[in-house]
């Protein structure tokens, strides 16, 4: 009976206690596999504690990039916004500076302009104008002058106004001891009303001659190869008629137009076995474009602002002294006279 007792509450104790109570010892191989589990257990706690905190890091610092990323953006915006508003304030600045430069430049000009028109003020009188040709040691032999016609609605403008200035060159001119003068318009005005331009030209010599001493005068349009003299309806250019001087029309016709029909004319001539093509050379061609459009001006007056060629023949002006004055928009005898003066004072040097 005791010893019934005894196994029970040895099974007792050992449910209770363990088989280490019970007297019974684990095998070496289990422990070491507990112990393994352990530890590997213990490695993915680690493992995943150290990826969580990865994580969390990685996170904060996307957040803290991004955080970094918007106010750098926003700076930059910033930034942005002053440079322009500097840059715009800066372009204002260096335009009302250049706007008050301008305007002062252009005041001084006008009035200097004003002071030369009171100095040189011809009056209708050849002998005042004789008298500042004089003085100067050379004058050109012939003379060109762009012309430009205003709008109608301005005082001195329309066919009427270009007509007037024309003549007004052709007094001074003849006034000068000029024998050739060239005016040019771009779309061909004067050509087109060549018989009231020479009314015009003999009622303005009138004025300054007197009705009966009007000088003799041809007015030559080339590319039509038309001479009108003073009175007469037409002539050819025989070179018979002694005028004091023959006035040339020319137009953008008888520019970039004359050399294409120059060309054409050489062309046909070659193609018909009449000219040789070793016969054309740079001598024959401007032998050719000087007799259709004419000798090239010592001096070329522009009576405007800035110098504006207009479609002028551009051989026509390779040793040709070019004169305008700034923010002159008027045919004026100032500009007339000054440009004797600089063509007076100028070297030309001629290459070999």
């Amino acid at each position: 009976m005791n010893v019934i007792g005894e196994s029970v509450q040895t099974r007792s104790g050992r449910d209770e206690i363990g088989p280490v109570a019970s007297g019974r010892v684990p095998p070496p191989e289990a422990s070491v596999l507990r112990n393994g589990l352990t530890r590997s257990k213990a490695h993915m706690v680690q493992a995943v504690t150290k990826s969580v905190m990865l994580d969390d890091d990685q996170e904060m610092i996307e957040r803290k990039l991004k955080r970094l990323s918007q106010e750098k953006s926003l700076f930059d915006r910033k930034t942005s916004k002053i440079q322009f508003l500097m840059c715009k304030v800066l372009l204002m600045i260096m335009y009302l500076i250049y706007g008050f430069y301008r305007y002062f430049q252009y005041e001084y000009n006008r009035m200097k302009l004003k002071l030369l028109n009171i100095m040189y003020n011809p009056s209708n009188t050849p002998q005042l104008i004789r008298q500042d040709v004089n003085k100067l040691k050379k004058i050109p032999k012939r003379l060109a002058a762009i012309l430009e016609m205003k709008s109608a609605s301005y005082v001195g403008g329309g066919v009427k106004g270009l007509m007037n200035d024309g003549s007004e060159l052709v007094c001074w001119t003849v006034s000068a001891g000029i024998k050739h003068l060239i005016l040019y318009d771009y779309d061909g005005v004067l050509k087109n009303n060549v018989q009231d331009f020479r009314k015009e030209i003999r009622a303005k010599l009138g004025k300054y001659y007197g009705p009966s001493n009007v000088p003799k005068y041809a007015i030559r349009i080339p590319h039509l190869n038309k001479i009108y003299f003073n009175d007469e309806d037409d002539a050819t250019s025989n070179g018979k008629n002694k005028v004091a001087i023959e006035v040339s029309l020319l137009s953008n016709r008888d520019g970039r137009e004359t050399i294409v029909d120059l060309t054409r004319t050489m062309a046909d001539l070659c193609a018909a076995n009449e000219l040789k093509l070793s016969n054309i050379t740079m001598k024959l061609v401007d032998k050719e474009l000087t007799h259709l459009v004419g000798p090239e001006p010592d001096l070329l007056l522009y009576f405007g602002p800035a110098l504006d060629l207009q479609g002028f023949p551009p051989w026509h002006i390779r040793l040709t002294e070019l004169h305008w004055e700034e923010d002159n928009d008027d045919v004026v005898y100032s500009v007339f006279i000054r440009g004797l003066q600089k063509y007076s004072a100028c070297k030309i040097n001629v290459g070999k």
